[in-house]
């Protein structure tokens, strides 16, 4: 089912209040920071030490270590089909500089995961948009991401229902030349509910002057607690890199 606003604050139930009061733009600004630095490490130690930091601060803000998890499953397909590549491409015995390159890819990209899952999971998707505007993206863009999240829950409900229905007429699945024919029809109607749907979200907006651009919230001013948790990020990977440039 799509998500309903008291789903969305649902989940951010245990999250910690000074993560919750850590002022959306601030945050934004510190995340970027953080990955950009992550991006620039170039040993896998150094990774190491910005991926504990990563979850010390998801824990410390009440992120759980399940929904890290789940997060990491996510880009987990990805993540192996760059690194094994690299790993046994060039053959046997495997070269140990070939790993450590690896490992170190791997290291960025679930360190970059937990960052992004703090960034997503301790603010609402409102807050978020809000920072986004106010750091002065471009609206169209804005519009974009809001009715791609929006209507990514609905697209997902149409495929359950789909699911649903072809299961109550016996539908077993399975790769078949029969089961093919299905796959096809079933993806075929649900491009055109989909196109459907769009023509009508786009009539709909047209007709209450939709101009382009979502109106949001004033901007809060920004507090020195705010202004704090976002340097103490910024120092931490900036001395990581420091280190690293210096000693290694």
């Amino acid at each position: 089912m799509a998500k309903t606003q008291g789903d969305i604050q649902s989940e951010l139930e245990g999250i910690s209040q000074w993560a919750l009061s850590w002022e959306a733009r601030a945050k934004l600004i510190a995340v970027i920071i953080f990955i950009f630095g992550v991006i620039s490490l170039k040993t896998v130690l150094f990774g190491m030490f910005a991926f504990a930091i990563a979850i010390i601060g998801s824990l410390a803000m009440g992120i759980s270590i399940i929904l890290l998890l789940k997060r990491y499953l996510i880009i987990l397909p990805f993540l192996l089909l760059m690194t094994v590549p690299l790993i046994v491409g060039g053959g046997l015995p495997i070269e140990l500089e070939r790993v450590s390159f690896a490992a170190l890819i791997f290291l960025k990209a679930i360190t970059c995961m937990t960052v992004m899952t703090i960034l997503l999971h301790t603010q609402t998707v409102d807050e978020f948009m809000d920072s986004l505007t106010h750091l002065k993206v471009p609206p169209i863009v804005i519009t974009i991401l809001l009715l791609s999240y929006r209507y990514v829950f609905l697209f997902f409900d149409d495929i359950q229902k789909m699911q649903l229905a072809a299961r109550s007429r016996f539908f077993s699945g399975g790769i078949s030349i029969r089961n093919l024919k299905v796959y096809g029809q079933l993806t075929g109607g649900l491009l055109i509910k989909s196109l459907d749907r769009a023509e009508n979200v786009y009539s709909a907006m047209t007709a209450r002057c939709f101009n382009g651009t979502i109106r949001f919230r004033k901007k809060r001013a920004l507090h020195g607690w705010d202004i704090t948790k976002t340097i103490i990020p910024f120092l931490l990977i900036a001395t990581l890199i420091t280190i690293e440039r210096l000693y290694f």
